[in-house]
């Protein structure tokens, strides 16, 4: 295991690492701390690992990844021969990040051979005393790892479905559709559709819709003269007052102010 001390402007502004190594333990391993301010991530290589936070218990097997919030209560423990690769990190959106992903994937997510590559190679860059910024751009790789999940070619039927209903929205983005015809439309249920989408993507399926007629309103603002009310209704709004909200919400702008911005 290796530690690293960051420097200012790196804890100003960047991802730094606090502690990471590759551990083989056997069933005396055991964690428990209140605190270590900073968040953990631990690739299960083989075996199992085992983590407790917020009175929830997740049991992780080789090719699954743990995230845990270190800044509160948590524990972790093998009951079994165990290798894995970790890192402790912070700085920068840290926390906000891990927010994002419990939400959105939960603590417990399905790992591939990025993620291990990633920290792996933080690790190599704490012994080779690497600068600041690639090491920030290692663990900023890592985190987009696991945000994006699965490995590319490697595509579920669930994943290829979740494709289709943004390739349905982005033909169907000027009418009204609810998230059932969306479901629909690639023969899942609304509420299975919902939780897939979100976990995948980011957006509810509400959120991206409207993102998709954001886009086009944006397009149609800088390339023609049409009117703000025949702007909403040919991206989908139900009424120009309900375009100029969102638009505003999103943009920070108006859509006239938009469209007058020289680009």
């Amino acid at each position: 295991m290796y530690f690293y001390t960051a420097s200012q402007a790196a804890k100003k502004l960047l991802y730094y690492p606090v502690a990471a190594g590759e551990f083989r333990c056997n069933n005396e391993y055991y964690v428990e701390r209140e605190s270590y301010n900073s968040v953990l991530a631990v690739c299960v290589l083989d075996g199992s690992l085992i983590m407790v936070q917020d009175n929830i218990e997740w049991s992780a097997q080789k090719g699954e990844l743990l995230l845990v919030d270190c800044y509160r209560a948590h524990k972790y423990y093998a009951v079994e021969n165990a290798h894995t690769l970790w890192v402790h990190f912070d700085g920068n959106n840290s926390r906000d990040w891990f927010t994002q992903m419990k939400g959105q994937k939960g603590q417990k997510i399905k790992s591939n051979r990025q993620t291990a590559e990633c920290i792996e190679k933080i690790i190599l860059f704490m012994k080779s005393d690497q600068n600041e910024y690639d090491i920030s751009k290692e663990i900023y790789s890592l985190l987009c790892a696991i945000g994006k999940g699965s490995e590319p070619g490697r595509e579920s039927g669930s994943r290829i479905q979740i494709q289709r209903a943004k390739d349905f929205m982005n033909v169907n983005y000027d009418r009204a559709v609810s998230v059932a015809e969306i479901a629909g439309a690639v023969h899942m249920s609304a509420s299975c559709f919902s939780k897939k989408f979100k976990e995948s993507t980011g957006f509810s399926p509400y959120d991206y819709l409207l993102s998709v007629r954001l886009d086009r309103a944006k397009e149609l603002l800088r390339k023609t003269d049409d009117s703000i009310e025949n702007i909403a209704y040919k991206t989908g709004f139900n009424s120009a007052s309900n375009f100029i909200y969102f638009f505003g919400r999103q943009a920070g702008i108006s859509p006239l102010k938009f469209r007058n911005i020289k680009f």
